[in-house]
């Protein structure tokens, strides 16, 4: 099957006008502009999109989707604790009902707006199902919580059970599994450690909340500031469960062995010339959700420079806990307007598409329309295109209505 539109994006080399795709067994065989296509496949079955954009799929680097639900429920705007506290109480409440539903919620807006693959982060294991019925690739990673270290053994024999029933449901699908203890302040040092030598042992990749805040630094460095006064006491400790040695986030894991080229960290916001020496030195990948970031107030993400690092840097939007919409289009001009020209709106797709794609491991699959990648293509109607400014133009105008087509595999999941 040929696929053809008025300008097809590779991401991996400029914009073709009147490009295509040939797509055979869910491979992509060849890109180019249709005449040659045409020529070199002659007989070959062809699909004119008209004038819509091709471009690889969306890889949306974090989400929650089992918290879809939660949209308008917790306070925004106010401070990080102050949420965190909120969720916090609010948990408890929800049910194997309500995350089956969020998730299924969530997974199809991911797919609607133009995503084919999502790192998704669960607490109850409700996001795989839907995901695995949507036919999105990805991978679903297991959260891991728990400050006391006592609970330590226990919490990570949990998890490792949970792990096995997520494989076992995800077998046959394009989803894939991995852990993820969930923030340096919300495990003890005990727990980070036994996950440290879990992720040793298994060889899955890994994804944690690093550096996303400055309460966490303090908490983390100081064992002082909101998180030990407002947070350890609604999970019952009076004390942090971890050595406090003056440590920024990023050396606390370090040391315990956590960072490595498997491990996305998510939001990265305050992060230190030493910081990132040790992010670059073990291969650390990055999903930056710079929305929710201002919706808790915890700061912005020094993009521009993590992209001088030539860090892996992808792009999340974050649950609707703390986000207005799953779209990474939304994610993309908010970036756009937010760092002022720092970052360019090409630089802000290849984030949403390759970027994403390299750190989750997966671009030799996916992230760019290349011969060989397997077909992960979306198309767009986009009504004022500028040719001199391609991506200028995607990036301001494309939203989830813009979505015409989803295809993950060479298999179309949505079509509007």
């Amino acid at each position: 099957m040929i696929l053809t539109a008025r300008l097809l994006f590779p991401i991996s080399a400029p914009p073709i006008q009147d490009g295509s795709l040939l797509i055979r067994d869910g491979i992509i065989r060849a890109v180019g502009p249709i005449s040659t296509l045409q020529r070199d496949f002659p007989g070959e079955p062809s699909t004119s999109l008209g004038d819509a954009i091709l471009l690889p799929g969306l890889v949306n680097a974090h989400t929650h989707l089992e918290l879809t639900g939660l949209h308008g429920r917790l306070p925004l705007g106010r401070s990080f604790t102050e949420w965190a506290g909120a969720l916090l109480t609010l948990r408890p409440t929800l049910d194997g009902t309500f995350f089956a539903s969020s998730s299924m919620e969530g997974a199809a807006t991911l797919l609607r707006s133009g995503v084919t693959c999502v790192a998704d982060i669960t607490s109850s294991g409700a996001s795989l199902h839907p995901l695995k019925t949507l036919g999105l690739r990805g991978i679903v990673f297991q959260e891991v919580l728990g400050l006391d270290p006592e609970q330590a053994a226990d919490r990570l024999t949990a998890a490792e059970e949970a792990l096995r029933s997520l494989a076992l449901e995800a077998s046959g699908s394009l989803l894939s599994v991995g852990l993820s203890p969930h923030a340096p302040y919300s495990l003890s040092e005990r727990l980070l450690d036994r996950c440290a030598d879990l992720l040793r042992r298994s060889n899955i990749p890994a994804t944690i909340h690093l550096a996303e805040s400055p309460e966490e630094v303090a908490y983390i460095g100081l064992g002082l500031g909101p998180i030990a006064s407002d947070l350890l006491p609604l999970v019952g400790r009076g004390a942090p469960s971890h050595r406090v040695l003056g440590e920024s986030p990023t050396a606390f894991l370090a040391r315990l062995g956590l960072l490595s080229k498997r491990l996305t960290a998510v939001h990265a916001v305050h992060l230190g010339g030493s910081d990132l020496e040790l992010l670059r030195q073990h291969g650390v990948a990055l999903a930056l959700c710079p929305r929710s970031n201002s919706h808790l107030r915890v700061g912005t993400a020094p993009l521009p420079r993590y992209l001088a690092y030539r860090l892996r840097v992808g792009l999340g939007t974050d649950s609707l806990a703390s986000n207005e919409t799953l779209s990474l289009w939304d994610e993309m001009r908010f970036a756009l307007t937010l760092y002022d020209g720092a970052v360019t709106p090409q630089q802000l797709v290849t984030m949403g598409t390759l970027g994403g794609a390299s750190a989750l491991g997966m671009a030799t699959e996916i992230g760019s329309l290349d011969p060989g990648k397997r077909a992960d293509v979306i198309a767009l109607a986009i009504d004022h295109l500028d040719d001199t400014d391609p991506y200028g133009s995607l990036v301001r105008q494309a939203s989830e209505k813009s979505v015409v087509l989803s295809m993950v595999d060479g298999k179309v999941l949505y079509r509007a």
